[in-house]
């Protein structure tokens, strides 16, 4: 047997954001690799390998924003997040502009609000704060219950064949956006 050992010293060399884009893309290239096994094989096609998809999926995200971010910003403190939206609205302020729009998946967009009084609003605010409380997105799909063990608020699923097709857009799009941060 021929042995193929990988190891970091091709990682070594590269700066911090280059990193974390180089760990994203291996993240998403798994995402959109299982997602495209569980898309042909109803026998493979499962929840719980749907939510490693959902997974890959968050966490190549969260690698790109940070990586993006500490380009930009290489003192930002960023290590300690895990939300998407937050890192997103901060990768906004830093690449404002078309050429770095990007389709974040698996984030909540916050509801337009408009002719809805006020106090219904801040009932709605607090409603979608708790969800988001009760479901961090970085615990949901890596975990089958919260950590008082009880199962998620909410349902949660996914359809392989049409992820993928978000997933191969999402990669096209990391990879164009990638290749206006790290020219």
């Amino acid at each position: 047997m021929e042995w193929n050992m990988l190891v970091d010293s091709e990682i070594v060399s590269l700066s911090t954001p280059e990193k974390f884009l180089a760990f994203s893309e291996a993240y998403l290239d798994s995402a959109v690799r299982l997602c495209s096994v569980l898309a042909r094989s109803t026998k493979k096609a499962t929840y719980a390998r749907g939510t490693v998809v959902l997974y890959l999926t968050c966490h190549a995200t969260e690698l790109f924003l940070k990586g993006a971010i500490l380009k930009k910003a290489p003192e930002e403190k960023i290590g300690n997040t895990h939300d998407l939206e937050s890192l997103y609205n901060r990768y906004q302020k830093l690449y404002p502009g078309k050429k770095y729009d990007l389709e974040v998946p698996l984030t909540f967009e916050e509801p337009d609000f408009t002719g809805i009084e006020p106090d219904k609003v801040k009932e709605l605010k607090a409603i979608i704060k708790m969800i988001k409380e009760n479901n961090p997105q970085d615990q949901r799909y890596r975990y089958p219950q919260n950590k008082n063990l009880e199962l998620w608020n909410g349902p949660a699923g996914i359809e392989p064949s049409s992820f993928l097709t978000q997933l191969k857009q999402l990669r096209e799009r990391f990879d164009c956006v990638s290749h206006h941060i790290l020219p």
